[in-house]
């Protein structure tokens, strides 16, 4: 028997964004090789301005 049938309540399928921000030896190394290649995009930017 339902306790209260003024309120339906619709079950929400919708997921949470989640980040992970873990720092691990790899995700170091990942972001020391983007913070590379971002510096050597900015070179060739540089010298083809």
């Amino acid at each position: 028997m339902q306790n209260n049938s003024s309120t339906f309540n619709i079950p929400s399928f919708a997921k949470r964004e989640v980040y992970n921000f873990d720092v691990t030896k790899d995700s170091l190394n990942v972001y020391e090789e983007l913070n590379a290649i971002a510096e050597e995009i900015e070179k060739c930017r540089s010298r083809n301005s």
